[in-house]
Order: structure tokens, then C-alpha cells, then sequence
């Protein structure tokens, strides 16, 4: 019987597109691990926003269960097909709601929501040491968790900026379906940028603070090259068995088609996405990351592909636009406020 009270959290963060779904896959259905399987927002969506929006318990309770939870169930339904059977999605939210109202606070319902997964999953729970949460953003609130989280870990997974933002603008292509003006382009790079540099250096800072035995860095590039050696890493991280990790990622213990992208289902740990940049972005997009990533790609070892003078044009040609776009927003909204 799993017992919240008896084991810790470990919480997955980095940046969106950074890996995190692997991670979690080759988690699943460690004996020692009880994985949510699907990224929860939690710290993403839900914590943010109930501080924001000052919610009462009933508000707080209704984020989670109508938008936080759906990414659990379209996982399981939608991406995996499992069967009612499998994950009785009904029987979680009801053990979460009744869970849910015996506390009012953050911390509470985060740990509801593991009470509420525990009594659903199939996966045996006799050895669980830790459950484990993934959502990008977390690290951006790693000081303020450890307040009311006590015990727990970080694991801060690192890309290859190139490729994160490779991603991320594949994603958007998809979804969006119009990302052609430059506007948008330079949009999007402006926030791979900020963003992306915003949890890394917090996720370094957070390191010094929490301190590495509670706070530790995977490069997703060493995970798919060569996972038997990151993966003894972590396992010394969380003192777990080594052998008991997934080579083929699994989601609750189902086949999970890891890459949102190309909808393939994992065989094994892949590496080939890892330096995919090269054929997905063009070359002044990669010379802009470097530039703005030079420290990240110096302290995580990651090769530089061009010169500085290619970087500095790089950031040059994308300055022209961000100043350009910010004094248009600032004299149209000037305008606007003149005319009415």
C-alpha cells in the first residue's frame, strides 16, 4: 500500500521540448518510482495562477480537474488507447476530489493528486521511494517548493539550445499552421530566448542553493548517445536500482508514442533528435542560439558550429527586428491612447 508520507517527491523540470517526455518513460513503472505519467502543469498552470487569480478551495479544486488533469486523460485515451479498464479516469478524480477537500493548499493538492494516481495505476506500489512530477517551468519556483515540499529533489534536464528551439518551432508550425511572416519567427526566437535563458540560469543558481545532492542536471544529448551512463548518474542521484529503468519508454506501463512530432511509437532511446537542428532551422537561427546560450554551451559542453563574428551578425540581424518591433508596439499604443 503506497503511503505519501513515507516517500518523497522528485520533480522533473527544464524547458518545454527539452526531453521531458523521455524522462519520464524510461521512469515509468521503475519499482522505486511512482510516475505521473503525463506532464500534470502543475507548477506550470496551476501553481502560478491560484496566486494570481486569489481562487477559493472550489476554484482551485475545478483548475485541476478541468484543465490540469485533461493532459492525463488524453494521454491515456487519445495518444495510448488504453481502456477503461486499464485507468479508471472516473475513479481518479473522484478519489482526488474527496483527497482534495480535506486541505487547502498548494502542497495539498499536489500530494492529493499522487494519493488520487496510486489508487488507479496498475503499476505495483510495495517499494515506491519517490513519486515523481514533471512540468516544465518548475525550476523557475524550485526555492519557494522546497518550503513546502520537504525532501524533495530536482532533476533539471538540459538540451542542446539549438535543438529545444528546433523543436519548439516545429510545434509551433504544426499548431499554428501560419508561422511564416518574420514577425512571428522573431517572436518565437525572442522567446526561446528569454525563456529558455530564464530556467537555466535559475536552474544553476538553484543548484548553488539547494544544493547538488538535492538539485541535479541531465543533458538529454548524454541520455540518447549514452544512456547506461547517465542513468547510473541519476540512480546514485536517487539511490534506486539501475537496472530496473525502462530502455523503451512506456507510459503507465503502455507503448507511448514519445515524439509528439513525428508520432512514432518508442522502440528504444533514440538519438535521433539530437542534432537535428542542423536540418530543421537554418543556420542564422543556430548562430543566434549560440550567441545568446554561449555560457550554457561552455558550462554543459555543448560544440559551437560557428565563429563569433557569424554569432554576433546572428544577433545583430534579430536586434534590427526586436528594436524595431518594440518602438512599433510602443508608438501604436501611443497612438491608441491618443485616438480614443
Amino acid at each position: 500500500m503506497f503511503d505519501i508520507h513515507k516517500a518523497s517527491p522528485v520533480l522533473f523540470c527544464g524547458h518545454r521540448a527539452s526531453g521531458g517526455g523521455m524522462y519520464s518513460g524510461i521512469f515509468d513503472f521503475h519499482p522505486e518510482l511512482l510516475v505521473f505519467p503525463h506532464e500534470s502543469k502543475f507548477f506550470q498552470v496551476f501553481f502560478p495562477l491560484v496566486e494570481l487569480m486569489k481562487f477559493n478551495k472550489e476554484q482551485k479544486i475545478n483548475q485541476l480537474l478541468n484543465k490540469n488533469f485533461e493532459f492525463l486523460r488524453s494521454g491515456f485515451f487519445d495518444v495510448c488507447k488504453a481502456d477503461k479498464e486499464y485507468f479508471n479516469f472516473d475513479k481518479f478524480i473522484e478519489i482526488f476530489k474527496n483527497e482534495a477537500n480535506k486541505g487547502d493548499s498548494w502542497d495539498h493538492y499536489f500530494r492529493s493528486m499522487f494519493v488520487a494516481f496510486a489508487f488507479v495505476t496498475p503499476q505495483k506500489l510495495d517499494s515506491v521511494k519517490y513519486y515523481i512530477e514533471r512540468t516544465s517551468s518548475t525550476e523557475i519556483y524550485a526555492l519557494e517548493i522546497t518550503k513546502r515540499l520537504p525532501g524533495v529533489k530536482f532533476i533539471h534536464n538540459i538540451r542542446d539550445p539549438r535543438d529545444n528551439y528546433a523543436s519548439i518551432k516545429s510545434r509551433w508550425n504544426k499548431k499554428l499552421k501560419n508561422l511564416t511572416d518574420s514577425d512571428s519567427i522573431e517572436a518565437l526566437r525572442q522567446t526561446c530566448i528569454m525563456r529558455g535563458r530564464l530556467g537555466i540560469d535559475m536552474g544553476i543558481i538553484n543548484e548553488k542553493i539547494i544544493g547538488s545532492e538535492n538539485y541535479f542536471f541531465t543533458k538529454y544529448d548524454d541520455m540518447v548517445k549514452n544512456p547506461n551512463k547517465e542513468l547510473e548518474k541519476i540512480s546514485k542521484f536517487l539511490d534506486i536500482d539501475k537496472s530496473k529503468f525502462n530502455m523503451k519508454p512506456t507510459f503507465c506501463g503502455l507503448d507511448w508514442p514519445g515524439n509528439n512530432m513525428s508520432n512514432k511509437k518508442f522502440s528504444k532511446i533514440s538519438s535521433s533528435q539530437s542534432g537535428s537542428w542542423k536540418e530543421r532551422i537554418d543556420d542564422e537561427e543556430a548562430a543566434l542560439m549560440e550567441f545568446h546560450f554561449k555560457d550554457v554551451f561552455e558550462k554543459f559542453n555543448f560544440k559551437f558550429s560557428f565563429s563569433p563574428e557569424e554569432r554576433l551578425d546572428a544577433a545583430r540581424e534579430h536586434y534590427k527586428w526586436l528594436n524595431h518591433f518594440s518602438k512599433f508596439k510602443a508608438d501604436f499604443s501611443l497612438a491608441a491612447k491618443a485616438k480614443w
